[in-house]
């Protein structure tokens, strides 16, 4: 779903916008949405800014907590100083945020220190829509206007993320099919290729057995028992072309399939963990190799 990163200014109201978001969000798309900020961390923001390595610190707990909430059914407001790369904006004058951090500090409400508050608007980079990192871009005025659900910028926001097609200029989402780069790697159980590995080299001792046990000729086919696919070392075409098959090519075929294996679980089922099923997949895949090599 969205990821809504909001910048501005120190104490320029982005949490009072953060919170006409939510409801907005909730009321219209139905769907949960997580706040993400300094107090939903339990950190006080004068602490969390004082100095670069708590600041970094803080950075680090943001974007960990922005990767476990992110989710094909989740909205995420991510509400901080968000110094570049920013989603919404909200620009307001440097004296009014000022005014507005004095008056809170004078209500006995959360407020920055002027060290931190001078080092935080020095380093702020304003937003430019213009920029591909920075589009799209949805920019609120507070000093301009009040902030309630009913701005202009959070109801264009609203409505672009969640498709609106009443609305001029919104999105038409697409779900959008996961690549092996895009696709987180799948949970296997812990003995997965362990037994992966047990049942593709039992079928290579069979196949072996059964050949050297074969004097005087060679063997046309190898039972692996019941339920599991006969391995055939005739072509389709010609019942009496047949060969033997030596331990160092079912080896060199057995790691081909376990390389194989290995690669599939990013993008198809995860490996196999029944013994029984890993060897009929192994089966299969001998059939076809020996076979191509007889044409």
């Amino acid at each position: 779903m969205a990821l809504v990163i909001i910048c501005g200014q120190p104490c320029s109201g982005k949490s009072t916008a953060a919170a006409c978001l939510m409801k907005e969000f909730e009321k219209t798309n139905n769907m949960p949405v997580v706040l993400i900020d300094e107090p939903s961390l339990n950190l006080d923001r004068n602490s969390a800014y004082q100095d670069m390595p708590r600041e970094k610190n803080l950075r680090g707990m943001l974007r960990s907590a922005v990767d476990r909430a992110v989710s094909i059914d989740t909205i995420v407001i991510v509400d901080s100083l968000n110094n570049i790369k920013v989603f919404f904006a909200y620009v307001a004058d440097e004296a009014q945020c000022r005014a507005w951090n004095e008056d809170r500090r004078l209500k006995a409400l959360p407020a920055y220190e002027d060290k931190i508050f001078n080092d935080m608007v020095r380093r702020f980079e304003r937003p430019d829509g213009k920029n591909r990192w920075n589009s799209r871009l949805f920019e609120l005025h507070p000093g301009k206007e009040d902030i309630h659900e009913d701005s202009q910028a959070i109801v264009e926001t609203v409505s672009f993320l969640t498709g609106n097609k009443n609305v001029g200029g919104s999105r038409n989402p697409q779900k959008l099919q996961p690549t092996v780069a895009t696709q987180n790697p799948r949970t296997s159980e812990t003995n997965s290729l362990y037994e992966l590995d047990r049942a593709t080299q039992e079928i290579v001792l069979i196949v072996v057995d059964a050949q050297a046990q074969g004097v005087g000729g060679l063997v046309r086919s190898v039972n692996l028992g019941e339920g599991l696919p006969i391995i055939s070392f005739n072509a389709a075409w010609n019942a009496f072309t047949s060969r033997s098959v030596g331990l160092p090519e079912l080896r060199r075929l057995r790691r081909t399939f376990l390389k194989l294996a290995g690669q599939s679980s990013l993008s198809g089922p995860p490996p196999l963990s029944v013994t029984k099923s890993a060897k009929r997949m192994f089966a299969d895949y001998l059939n076809r190799e020996l076979y191509a090599n007889l044409l």
